[in-house]
């Protein structure tokens, strides 16, 4: 097992309605878990993440995901002028 970092944001606060924005949420997970299996055990769509930031790099689906990562996870956002 090892531990990561989670944070959600904007509508995907939905999914993890425990989350400290402040401080994120530490969880437990497999060795060898991929981006796309973490957002399957949090129960969050991956059609509805579209910017996954590891360790403050962007990462793809099946980026493994290691022991004290810190992993952000955001949806698709519209906005500006």
């Amino acid at each position: 097992m090892q531990k990561i970092e989670v944070r959600a944001y904007a509508t995907l606060l939905k999914y993890m309605p425990d989350l400290d924005l402040a401080k994120g949420k530490m969880i437990d997970i497999e060795d060898n878990t991929s981006i796309e299996s973490l957002l399957k055990l949090l129960g969050i769509p991956k059609e509805e993440t579209k910017i996954i930031i590891v360790n403050g790099v962007h990462a793809e689906l099946d980026y493994i995901v290691k022991e004290n990562d810190r992993v952000a996870i955001f949806p698709p956002v519209a906005g500006g002028y």
